[in-house]
């Protein structure tokens, strides 16, 4: 069988999943993790886009991940889940999240070492081919790190430069629709219209709004989308890629979607991005995962309550 030069498997990978993860754990585990390998599996052409400004290119991830392992020298990350979609022939477009653990001994932009612990967490949306990433998408929010880390907003706000204007690039291609995507779909936008419907989300659906901020029941779900209407008036989202896997004897069905969302906050219109993963059962929601960048939104006003709620 002749291989396309789209394919994983020609350069010893057994799929999307073992390569995403594999060079995750590569690059930057202990034991043996080794940046200079994002050289391999990214390009200066490869495009790394997040609401704080792009990326651009194999050497600034490299730069970035150096000064990350300054700060947290203990860095370790795991794996949570890899949703995928594509083929050999086509490429692949993983959605890996993972959280990582580190303790500040290094210092951040916010201040001196601390000595405190962080967990985060993070969602990478990638387009592969062949074995590099030429495009990626990623939902992580900062503010939790510095929250972490007893700086209040103000000093991150302080500490931080974000774009006058952050664009949210758009793939450049369609996605299928399907049956499962559809229910996700519903239920996300139902919930931002301020209608978290009851068939759709389990009662104990448990969510994820950010890495230190994680809530169980609808009711949450409520105040954080009232939250972010609230701050943004009347929302738009739209889907702009989105793929799921089924169920197996150990995961539910599980779906990734990523969203652009647009309203208007108190400097003039706004958009942003947000990556989820979504699980299934029985057609109800009964976990999501959703990662956005806080310190964006915080930098044009718009300042998100978030749910205190706990059941």
């Amino acid at each position: 069988m002749t291989h396309s030069p789209h394919g994983l498997r020609p350069f010893g990978f057994d799929g999307p999943v073992d390569y995403i993860e594999r060079i995750t754990n590569d690059i930057w585990n202990l034991p043996g993790r080794d940046p200079d390998l994002i050289r391999r599996y990214y390009t200066p052409g490869t495009a790394i886009h997040l609401d704080a400004g792009d990326l651009l290119g194999d050497e600034v991830v490299i730069t970035n991940t150096q000064a990350r392992l300054r700060t947290y020298p203990d860095f370790h990350g795991i794996i949570d889940d890899t949703i995928w979609t594509g083929s050999e022939e086509d490429g692949y477009r993983t959605s890996m999240r993972w959280t990582w653990t580190g303790t500040d001994t290094g210092g951040t932009i916010y201040g001196p070492a601390t000595g405190l612990p962080v967990t985060f967490t993070a969602i990478a949306n990638c387009i592969v081919r062949g074995e590099v990433i030429i495009e990626e998408w990623l939902g992580a929010n900062p503010l939790a790190q510095a929250r972490q880390l007893g700086y209040t907003l103000e000093d991150a706000l302080q500490a931080t430069r974000y774009p006058q204007a952050p664009r949210v690039a758009r793939p450049a291609f369609d996605f299928s629709r399907t049956a499962e995507g559809d229910l996700v779909r519903q239920a996300f936008t139902g919930a931002l219209d301020g209608r978290v419907e009851s068939g759709l989300y389990a009662a104990d659906c448990a969510t994820a709004f950010a890495p230190d901020i994680q809530r169980d029941g609808a009711l949450a779900m409520t105040e954080w989308a009232d939250g972010l209407r609230n701050a943004l008036g009347p929302l738009a989202a739209e889907i702009d890629d989105q793929y799921s896997l089924p169920a197996s004897d150990t995961l539910p069905l599980r779906v990734a979607t990523q969203w652009r969302i647009a309203g208007t906050g108190p400097q003039g219109p706004v958009e942003f991005s947000l990556i989820s993963h979504h699980h299934l059962v029985d057609g109800r929601v009964t976990a999501q995962w959703l990662a956005y960048d806080e310190l964006a939104l915080a930098h044009h006003g718009i300042v998100l309550t978030q749910p205190a709620t706990a059941v």
